[in-house]
C-alpha cells in the first residue's frame, strides 16, 4: 500500500519544488538559499493491504506528514525530507490494522550528477474481530539512484544510470 504511494509522493514532492529549484539557482549569488515545506494530508479512505494479508479493501483513516529541507547554492542543490503515515484500516469481516511507516529520503544534485536515496519501514499490527492481536507486520523498502545525465538532457538516456537499487521485503509475525 504505502511503498508506491509515498514514494510517488516523494518524486511529486521534489518535482514539484524542482522549478523552484531552477528559478532560485538563476538568480542565486554566492550565498546558499534554504527553505523548508511541511504538510499533513489525509489518507484516501479506502485500501488494501496484500502484504501478510490479502487483497481485500478496507476502509482506512490516517495522515501523510511530510517535512523536508532544500539547500540551494546555485549550483547544486540538496534536499532532505521524511514522511511519515500513521492509519487504521478496518475490513468488513472486523479486522483492523494499525500501522506507521517512516520513509527518509535524499537528494544531490551538482549537474550533471544526481544521487537520490529513500529508504522506508513501516511497522503493522494486525487484529481479529474482538481486538485481539492476531499478528504483525514488518516492512522495509530500499531505493538508490545515482544517475550521471552525460548529455546534460535531464532524461536518463541508456548508460546514464550508474547505479540503481530497489529492494522491498516484508517480515510476517
Amino acid at each position: 500500500m504505502f511503498r508506491n504511494r509515498l514514494l510517488l509522493r516523494s518524486a511529486l514532492s521534489v518535482l514539484l519544488a524542482f522549478p523552484a529549484l531552477t528559478v532560485m539557482a538563476e538568480v542565486a549569488n554566492a550565498q546558499a538559499e534554504v527553505f523548508r515545506i511541511e504538510r499533513v494530508e489525509p489518507l484516501p479512505s479506502e485500501t488494501s493491504l496484500p502484504e501478510c494479508l490479502d487483497a481485500t479493501i478496507g476502509s482506512q483513516v490516517g495522515t501523510e506528514a511530510t517535512t523536508l529541507q532544500v539547500v540551494d547554492t546555485g549550483k547544486t542543490f540538496h534536499i532532505a525530507g521524511t514522511g511519515t503515515l500513521t492509519y487504521t484500516v478496518t475490513f468488513s469481516d472486523g479486522r483492523y490494522v494499525t500501522g506507521l511507516a517512516v520513509e527518509h529520503f535524499t537528494i544531490n544534485a551538482n549537474a550533471p550528477l544526481s544521487v537520490s536515496t529513500v529508504a522506508i519501514t513501516e511497522s503493522r499490527r494486525i487484529f481479529s474481530a474482538e481486538g485481539e492481536p492476531v499478528g504483525k507486520v514488518k516492512i522495509h523498502a530500499v531505493s538508490h539512484i545515482t544517475f550521471q545525465d552525460a548529455n546534460e538532457n535531464g532524461d536518463p538516456d541508456p548508460g546514464e544510470v550508474r547505479v540503481a537499487i530497489d529492494r522491498f521485503f516484508f517480515t510476517c509475525i
